[in-house]
C-alpha cells in the first residue's frame, strides 16, 4: 500500500507529519502509563492500605492503564486511516483522519479534567505528581497543534487529490453523488470498527464481572452482534444488497436503543458517587464513548438510506471497469518493461556479435 502513495509533496508531508505525530503521542501514552503504575505502587504500601481504600485505588489505576492503551491504539488506527486514504486518493478519509484527532484531544481534555480539575479519591495520588501533569498537558497542547497543522494540510490535499475522482468517474454529477456517498459510509464503517470496539473493551474489561449475566451476554450477543452488522455492512455496500443493507439499517436503529438503556444505567442517581459505583472512574470516558457511538451511527443510517437509494445506479459497474482500466494499465506496462529489456538485450547481443 506505501507504494501507492501518490509523489505530490504535500502528500508526503502530510504522511510523515501523521506518521511523526503518532510516533510523538505513542512515546507520550507510553511513558503516561509508567508514571500511572508507578504512582500506584508508591502508594501501595501507605495509608491506601485501607480497607476498601486499596480495592478503589487498583481498580482505578486499571481504568487508567486501559484508556492509555486505547489512546496508542487510537494512533495506530490513525496511521493505517492516513495511509490508505492518501493511497486511494480518498479525501473524505483524509477529513475524518482530522476529525478522529479533535475526539482524542477530547479524551486528552477529559482525562485531565478527571485528574486535576474533578478528581476522584483514587486519583488524587497524581495531584502531587508534577510529570504527570506536565505530561497530560503537553500532550492537550501537542494535540491542540496538531490539528492546526492537519486542517492546513488535508485542505492542501483535497485540491490535489480531488481531481483525480473527476477523472476516474467522468462528469456524470450524479455519479461523483453515489460515490461520495459511498466512500462516507465506509469511513463511517471503519471509525465504527475502532469507537465500538473501544466501547466494548472498556465495558468487558473495566466494568462487567465473571459473576454478573451481563458479562456473558456481552460477550456472546453484543460482540458477535457488532461484528456480524459491521461486515454485512461492508458487504451489502460492496454488492449493492438492497434487502440486506435495510436489515442492517434495522439493526443499527436497534443498537440505538441499547445506547440509551446504558446511558440510564450509567447515569442511575442511586450507583453514582456511592461505595461500590462500578463507573466511578471510568464514567466521564464512558460517556464520551457512548455519545462518539450514537453519533457515528445515526450518521452510518444517514449514509445508508443515500446509498440504498444510489444502488443500480451505474456506480458499481463504474467502479469495477476502473479497476479494470489500472488492472490492465499495470499489465501493459509490465509487459512494455519486458520487450524494452529484451530489445535492449538482443541489441547488446548484435552489438558484440558485430565486433566478433
Amino acid at each position: 500500500m506505501l507504494s501507492a502513495l501518490p509523489k505530490a509533496n504535500v502528500t508526503r508531508v502530510y504522511a510523515a507529519s501523521v506518521l511523526l505525530l503518532a510516533f510523538v503521542f505513542i512515546m507520550a501514552e507510553s511513558y503516561i502509563l509508567y508514571l500511572t503504575k508507578n504512582g500506584y505502587r508508591m502508594t501501595s504500601s501507605n495509608q491506601w492500605q485501607i480497607q476498601g481504600v486499596q480495592e478503589a485505588v487498583t481498580s482505578s489505576i486499571t481504568t487508567y492503564m486501559v484508556y492509555n492503551v486505547l489512546f496508542i491504539l487510537a494512533q495506530v488506527y490513525i496511521i493505517f486511516l492516513c495511509v490508505e486514504a492518501l493511497a486511494h486518493q480518498n479525501t473524505i478519509q483524509i477529513i475524518a483522519v482530522v476529525v478522529f484527532y479533535f475526539v482524542c484531544q477530547v479524551y486528552t481534555a477529559t482525562r485531565y479534567i478527571s485528574f486535576y480539575v474533578l478528581p476522584s479519591i483514587s486519583a488524587r495520588i497524581f495531584t502531587r505528581d508534577s510529570n504527570m501533569q506536565m505530561m497530560q498537558i503537553g500532550v492537550m497542547t501537542m494535540y491542540a497543534i496538531a490539528l492546526v497543522s492537519l486542517v492546513v494540510l488535508s485542505y492542501k490535499l483535497k485540491k490535489d487529490v480531488g481531481w483525480s475522482v473527476f477523472k476516474r468517474l467522468g462528469a456524470d454529477i450524479s455519479l461523483h453523488r453515489a460515490y461520495m456517498w459511498r466512500q462516507c459510509l465506509v469511513i463511517l464503517l471503519k471509525i465504527d470498527i475502532y469507537f465500538i470496539g473501544s466501547y466494548l473493551v472498556q465495558m468487558t474489561a473495566l466494568i462487567l464481572k465473571d459473576d454478573d449475566i451481563e458479562t456473558w451476554l456481552q460477550i456472546t450477543v453484543c460482540i458477535p452482534f457488532c461484528i456480524v452488522v459491521i461486515v454485512g455492512a461492508f458487504y451489502a455496500l460492496f454488492g449493492e444488497h438492497r434487502h440486506l443493507m435495510v436489515f442492517i439499517c434495522a439493526c443499527m436503529v436497534v443498537s440505538l436503543g441499547y445506547f440509551v438503556f446504558k446511558i440510564v444505567r450509567v447515569c442511575n442517581p442511586d450507583i453514582v458517587n456511592r461505595p461500590g459505583d462500578p463507573y466511578a472512574d471510568s464514567r466521564p470516558f464512558l460517556m464520551i464513548t457512548i455519545a462518539a457511538c450514537m453519533l457515528l451511527i445515526i450518521l452510518t443510517i444517514v449514509a445508508s438510506v443515500k446509498c440504498i437509494q444510489n444502488f443500480d445506479s451505474g456506480l458499481k459497474e463504474a467502479i469495477a471497469y476502473e479497476k479494470m482500466r489500472i488492472r490492465h494499465q499495470k499489465m501493459y506496462a509490465v509487459v512494455a518493461h519486458d520487450e524494452a529489456e529484451t530489445a535492449g538485450s538482443a541489441k547488446i547481443a548484435r552489438e558484440r556479435f558485430a565486433l566478433d
